[in-house]
């Protein structure tokens, strides 16, 4: 009798949570984020077919996608090629019944701001060494370059140095007033010095 009990309320609670999901709706369901020309939807197990649309603020359609929706899952949108302004995305649940749910999010979005330039500095120490400063880094891996009068590489090293390093370069050789450095950092800043 209390396996029968037992097995009952399980059934019981087991048939109450698939109401609760089912009762959620999609605004619970679903959420939107953007940040400068990306946007992010967020979709919840539960929602099942869905479809989505982006809209320009006349109510245009820019582009529309089904999408499955068996587990959690994001969809990104990049806006870049779009100008900066005020879009819609329209998410549309139990899209082949009369009981159909549409949401419409609004969404700005705005030019991403400029990078700023490598800061990158040289100083001659003597007329055979040099100190390279670098700060304001974003991420480890920077090219340090030393090149020759025309141009070429005469050295080239790697620093996986994050945030900022300072390095002393001793010349064989060469005079600092005959060479010149080329800095790269990870994300494709370079910055030409002359000593």
């Amino acid at each position: 009798m209390k396996k029968l009990l037992t097995l009952a309320l399980a059934a019981t609670l087991g048939v109450a949570s698939i109401v609760k999901a089912s009762n959620e709706g999609i605004e619970e369901l679903s959420s939107v984020r953007s940040k400068d020309k990306k946007v992010a939807i967020s979709l919840k197990e539960g929602l099942g077919k869905v479809k989505l649309e982006v809209l320009d603020c006349e109510g245009h359609k820019l582009h529309q996608q089904y999408v499955k929706v068996k587990e959690d899952m994001q969809v990104p949108y990049d806006l870049s090629q779009l100008p900066a302004g005020e879009y819609q995305i329209s998410i549309e649940s139990n899209i082949k019944e009369p009981s159909a749910e549409k949401m419409i999010y609004t969404v700005e979005t705005k030019e991403a701001p400029a990078p700023l330039p490598l800061m990158a500095y040289g100083k001659s120490i003597d007329e055979n060494s040099f100190r390279l400063a670098v700060i304001g880094l974003e991420e480890p891996g920077t090219k340090v370059e030393i090149l020759d009068q025309n141009g070429r590489s005469i050295f080239s090293e790697k620093i996986d140095q994050a945030e900022a390093f300072s390095k002393v370069y001793h010349l064989k050789n060469l005079n600092t007033n005959e060479v010149s450095l080329k800095v790269t950092d990870a994300t494709g800043r370079t910055k030409t010095l002359f000593l």
